[in-house]
Parts: structure tokens; C-alpha cells; sequence
């Protein structure tokens, strides 16, 4: 799932008004066998939703102070996520596409809480937006960012759009 959110909008419909955002940047986790996924330890109560169905929000502080969003990303009951780390502003954040490259910075723009996990991607506030697909010449790979290392911390599991300056820094 994680190629296939590249390019998608992320739009947020609150009281606030809309914000939307093209998808520039992410990152596979892929649950149980993978320490660095919050659902490596099973059904935690932050963890949960992981292990329920697809194409819904996981949302959690980071360090405690950044909030950071994940797209749930396997069938029930087999967790795994993909963690939304960079954007391209399109309505309601501004015109720096800088503002919106790290997770933290992309979920605080969105003004995202953990209280919005759950939301189902497709018919809440909260939803993602076809867009045209990326080429394949204009995705990158590479490892995961801010990860220990692990068994899983080399593989390339970080995608993004090159050349695109919502794109995180290392």
C-alpha cells in the first residue's frame, strides 16, 4: 500500500474549513515482525486499530509532543501501517511545501490528535483522494528514518517522489 499512497490528497474537513495535501512522501511498517512497528507487541491499546481493517487512521505522539499519522494497511487481524512523512500542500496550509516535510510537521499542520485515530479514510472528515498515479521513474527508495537498527531498519521501506520539496530531511 505504501507506493500506492504516493500522489494520493490527504484532505481534513473541520471546523477550521479544509486543508488538503498531495502525499509525497512515506514509510512501510510491517507489524509483528517488525520492531519498529508499534504493533511489534501485539494489541496494545494505542496499537489496536492496527489490527483492524484497512484504510483507516492510526494517530500517536511521537516522543510524546509530535503527532503522527499512519494508514492502516493489512487485512484484519495482520497489523501493519504506513506512515504519512511528507506533502505538497494543495488548499489550507499555505504555499511552503517545507511545512509539511516530516511527520510531525504534516499531522501538526492537519492539526491531527490522537483522538482521530479510527477515522475511516474513506467517508470521515478525514479521507484520502485519488490523484494520478505516480510514474515509476519518479519514485525513490530507501531505509526507514529515526529507526534503531533492526532487522527490518536497512530494507527500503521509505518511498518518496523525487525532486519533491515536501519531501523530509534526513
Amino acid at each position: 500500500m505504501a507506493r500506492d499512497l504516493l500522489g494520493k490528497v490527504l484532505v481534513y474537513d473541520d471546523p477550521h474549513g479544509r486543508r488538503a495535501a498531495r502525499l509525497v512522501e512515506v514509510e512501510a511498517y510491517h507489524g509483528p515482525r517488525d520492531p519498529a512497528s508499534h504493533a511489534h507487541r501485539g494489541p496494545t491499546p494505542r496499537a489496536a486499530v492496527m489490527f483492524g481493517a484497512p484504510g483507516h487512521a492510526y494517530v500517536y505522539l511521537s516522543h510524546g509532543v509530535w503527532p503522527c499519522m499512519n494508514v492502516v494497511a493489512h487485512l484484519p487481524g495482520v497489523p501493519g501501517a504506513v506512515l504519512l512523512r511528507g506533502a505538497e500542500p494543495v488548499v489550507g496550509l499555505g504555499g511552503d511545501p517545507r511545512r509539511l516535510a516530516g511527520p510531525g510537521l504534516l499531522a501538526r499542520a492537519f492539526g491531527l490528535r490522537t483522538a482521530d485515530t479510527g477515522a475511516d479514510l474513506v467517508r470521515s472528515p478525514l479521507h484520502l483522494r485519488d490523484a494520478p498515479a505516480v510514474a515509476a521513474r519518479d519514485v525513490a527508495r530507501g531505509p526507514r528514518i529515526g529507526i534503531a537498527p533492526s532487522v527490518t531498519s536497512e530494507r527500503a521501506w521509505r518511498l518518496w517522489i523525487r525532486g519533491s520539496p515536501g519531501v523530509s530531511r534526513r
